[in-house]
């Protein structure tokens, strides 16, 4: 009797579990076109432009996004993540499903990328990670 309980707990936890609806982020070495943005890649050289393409899930009611990079490391003081860089975007009219832009990383490591609505900063729109060789 108590296996079923637990097994039915068990069940309700995973089936009626909240789901946040997220967005891809696709990472290439190249900017993104049609023809190449299937192609992504999670691994880049040190100081290699790196193009990333974030597609919301659904169409973005907010004028700004904010997109922040953090450093997956044992060095830092919370938790092993290390902020390297955090900008908003004013979207345009066209761009209310996506964004798309470019930056360089020189230190090697693991790194985690969020995109955010302005709006709500506790639940990220898109979560992508990529490594920098």
């Amino acid at each position: 009797m108590k296996k079923l309980a637990l097994l039915l707990l068990l069940c309700v936890f995973v089936l009626c579990g909240c789901k946040y609806d997220r967005g891809i982020i696709l990472f290439n070495s190249q900017p993104i076109t049609r023809e190449n943005a299937l192609h992504d890649s999670k691994s880049f050289n040190s100081g290699q432009r790196v193009y990333y393409l974030f597609i919301a899930p659904k169409k973005m009611d907010n004028n700004y996004i904010r997109v922040q990079i953090f450093k997956m490391t044992d060095k830092a003081p919370w938790g092993g993540n290390e902020v390297v860089r955090t900008k908003d975007f004013r979207l345009m009219k066209d761009e209310r499903y996506y964004h798309s832009d470019y930056f360089t990383l020189y230190e090697k490591g693991r790194y985690v990328m969020q995109v955010f609505s302005i709006n709500d900063f506790q639940h990220p729109l898109s979560v992508g990670d990529f490594y920098v060789r």
